[in-house]
């Protein structure tokens, strides 16, 4: 059940990563890699402060972080069809 709620956990920062990502549309590309840094280590703090294994809380990390970017993708997809 532990490894569930990180992921959720991670999940919502991905989205409030991709909406902040959203308001800043106007910046440079490496204030964008410094925001995704930061988002990164804490959705990767929040899971290990849950899950308390850094191995189990590296896999969540990237399982999140790939599936956000796959739904990412796939909306963006979705959205251009329409």
């Amino acid at each position: 059940m532990k490894p569930y709620v990180a992921f959720l956990v991670q999940m919502i920062l991905w989205s409030v990563f991709s909406i902040a990502e959203w308001i800043s549309e106007k910046d440079h590309l490496e204030y964008k890699w410094i925001m995704f840094v930061l988002f990164f280590y804490l959705a990767f703090m929040a899971a290990k402060k849950i899950v308390q294994s850094r191995k189990l809380t590296l896999f969540i990390t990237s399982f999140s972080l790939t599936c956000f970017f796959v739904f990412k993708i796939a909306f963006e997809n979705m959205m251009e069809i329409f």
